[in-house]
């Protein structure tokens, strides 16, 4: 599979699988040039496929032109074989939990949405009342545990269309009756009353933030939240464990001894006090004090950022003062202490931590 998605495409095309699905996005100007990329991809994926010995299933094979702008039409679609036989054309397409209509308007996956949301809260509550006796909240932490995020599956796809108030008011109502579970209330209750009764943040506000969120973090987009801005350089960029080489997967491993007082020793902490959150290390030579730091941090910062920073100011003493026998680092963050000891990470920081001291190490 991994050689059919390094295969040469025609500018603005693009090849994503999942399993043994495969789908081909196409960006062209007119039917006739997507026509063309079209076809030429699929002989690329055909041949592909021959020489590997696997076959595409026709029947299972489909096209959907995107109408949104009135540039296609699916009355007149764009002609796109595969081994001389014709795709035959879809106005929906279902791929990971997500359908998607040629108008990208999402409504058939909201109405989707409904149905399984009403089945999914029925069922549930059905088990959830055998211990409803013992554990009243239960079905609220379902509620966070499933039902959420099954609502929000795909936002990442569909939540341009969040300005729109017909969503947003569509959102909302598929919560109405989880919420009505919850609370136990009359069914002629609000929707937002029932979102204040049941203290639960109403699904479009939720939507947002999950999809800023995924703006941020996954496609690295600034963001705009009334009248304040998030720029995607702020935050934490998050790596995808399988494109780092086994090999280069180490881990840094820890032990818990109390300090002896001799040679170099190096205590580092991470704080949040008073909604203000900083980073500080203090080095000892045979119990006397020669360097101390600290630094200010953002107050958005975690604890735990605060504390990986402690590390790295530690790291970065050591290189300054070169090769020695002994040097002890000692630190409170066990979370930290137990991220440098797994071999994957999907933190850039403590990558790096791993790879100082590996370096370190080797002097």
């Amino acid at each position: 599979m991994d050689i059919a998605l390094d295969l040469p495409l025609p500018q603005g095309s693009r090849i994503q699988a999942y399993a043994d699905d495969i789908i081909v996005v196409i960006r062209g100007k007119d039917k006739e040039e997507i026509e063309t990329k079209g076809n030429s991809i699929l002989e690329k994926l055909f041949a592909w496929g021959a020489e590997h010995k696997l076959s595409f299933n026709i029947q299972k094979t489909f096209q959907m032109p995107i109408t949104f702008g009135g540039r296609l039409n699916l009355r007149n679609p764009p002609i796109i074989s595969i081994n001389n036989h014709a795709i035959q054309v879809a106005n929906n397409i279902k791929y990971l939990g997500v359908t998607w209509d040629c108008c990208l308007t999402f409504t058939k996956h909201f109405k989707a949405l409904r149905n399984k949301t009403d089945s999914l809260t029925y069922k549930l509550s059905t088990v959830a009342n055998e211990f409803h006796s013992k554990r009243s909240g239960l079905f609220r932490k379902i509620y966070y545990g499933a039902i959420e995020p099954y609502l929000l599956i795909g936002v990442g796809t569909w939540g341009n269309r969040l300005k729109l108030k017909k969503i947003r008011d569509f959102l909302n109502s598929l919560q109405r009756r989880p919420l009505i579970k919850i609370t136990k209330a009359y069914r002629t209750i609000s929707t937002e009353a029932l979102q204040v009764i049941a203290g639960i943040v109403p699904l479009d506000i939720k939507a947002k933030g999950v999809f800023g969120k995924f703006l941020l973090t996954t496609i690295n987009n600034d963001i705009k939240f009334g009248s304040k801005i998030f720029k995607w350089e702020d935050y934490e960029t998050r790596l995808d464990p399988h494109n780092i080489h086994p090999a280069n997967n180490i881990s840094i491993t820890y032990d818990k001894h109390e300090p002896s007082g001799e040679e170099i020793e190096i205590y580092t902490d991470g704080s949040n006090i008073n909604d203000q959150v900083g980073a500080d290390i203090v080095v000892f030579y045979y119990n006397a004090e020669i360097f101390n730091r600290t630094i200010r941090l953002s107050d958005f910062a975690t604890v735990h950022q605060a504390e990986v920073i402690g590390i790295q100011m530690a790291l970065e003493f050591i290189s300054t003062i070169g090769p020695r026998n002994k040097t002890n680092l000692y630190t409170y963050s066990l979370s930290v202490l137990e991220a440098l000891n797994t071999f994957k990470t999907s933190k850039q920081e403590i990558l790096a931590i791993k790879n100082d001291i590996l370096e370190m190490s080797k002097e």
